[in-house]
């Protein structure tokens, strides 16, 4: 039985949560997976060499990621027996996708999960931003329309901003040492919010937070080993990711207003160019002085 999140994946797709994590997580590692669910992310993992354990609430869904696995363990985080299942057992990474919202407890979840992180290990982490422009806009319309999946998923007990999320990597004993973005832009979500719906002062208002068009955040974290070295490395690292994609953004606006201008100047030239088409029409029934005076005007001989 396949979860309804399966779906499939290009690893060396870009902005894409699925190969963002791959490429976080590498070859070779021994990895916890949170909510393998039917085994979508299981299997690519296996192709880069990695082992899995897999944790899937649903035994259903988890008996379809068995052939990737070296086992599921069926079972709610929320219940503490699961962990009792994974004692002794240590992992290269702990990998969260998509996950810690669907939880009650996600920062009693993260510690525990901590607990089973080789000392070199690291956590994966995704989870949808709540602060999305077409959220955002929804709202202002006094709409909060569940989904069946995506950033207002009906199954979300929890929702997150990128300081949010920052702020529960934290208190869980970790640091981020790296950090993407899954970008959609405004009017393109789930959400089905239209241009119609919102003003053009509105919307460049609500454009101008950073995360407005971000869909997804993509972080891997390590033990914070207490060292301010680590913890000041760890926010340049946030903050040249954050210049990186403020400058990608108006890089973006300033394309954009290239071929708007590139476009304007298009038609400009097609108009000028029937303008003289109409004049050399006209001028074939002036009177020869005033066929004179037009030549002087426009700079024809």
């Amino acid at each position: 039985m396949l979860s309804h999140y399966h779906s499939a994946i290009d690893a060396e797709a870009e902005n894409d949560s699925h190969a963002y994590m791959l490429r976080m997580v590498g070859f070779n590692k021994r990895v916890l997976e949170a909510g393998c669910a039917s085994g979508h992310m299981s299997e690519m993992l296996n192709a880069q060499a990695c082992s899995v354990v897999g944790i899937e609430i649903d035994p259903l869904v988890a008996q379809s990621a068995e052939p990737w696995v070296d086992r599921v363990v069926v079972g709610n985080f929320d219940d503490d027996v699961l962990w009792n299942e994974l004692e002794g057992e240590y992992f290269d990474a702990v990998l969260f996708g998509d996950v810690l919202e669907h939880l009650h407890d996600p920062l009693k979840t993260l510690r525990e999960s901590v607990k089973h992180l080789l000392p070199s290990g690291m956590v994966v982490i995704s989870v949808p931003n709540i602060a999305h422009a077409d959220v955002k806009i929804a709202l202002m319309k006094g709409s909060f329309p569940y989904r069946d999946s995506g950033l207002l998923d009906r199954t979300h007990f929890h929702f997150f901003t990128k300081e949010s999320l920052f702020k529960l990597v934290r208190e869980a004993g970790l640091v981020v040492t790296e950090f993407s973005r899954v970008s959609v832009p405004v009017f393109s979500t789930e959400i089905g919010v239209e241009r119609s719906d919102v003003d053009d002062l509105v919307l460049n208002a609500v454009l101008k937070d950073r995360e407005a068009e971000t869909y997804q955040f993509v972080v891997k974290a390590v033990r914070d080993d207490g060292t301010s070295s680590l913890e000041n490395l760890s926010d340049e690292l946030v903050r040249l990711t954050d210049k990186l994609h403020d400058e990608s953004r108006r890089l973006a606006e300033l394309r954009a207003k290239f071929e708007e201008l590139q476009e304007k100047y298009e038609t400009d030239l097609r108009d000028l160019s029937q303008l003289r088409d109409q004049l050399d029409t006209v001028k074939r029934f002036m009177p020869m002085p005033l066929v004179r005076l037009a030549r002087r005007v426009f700079g024809q001989h």
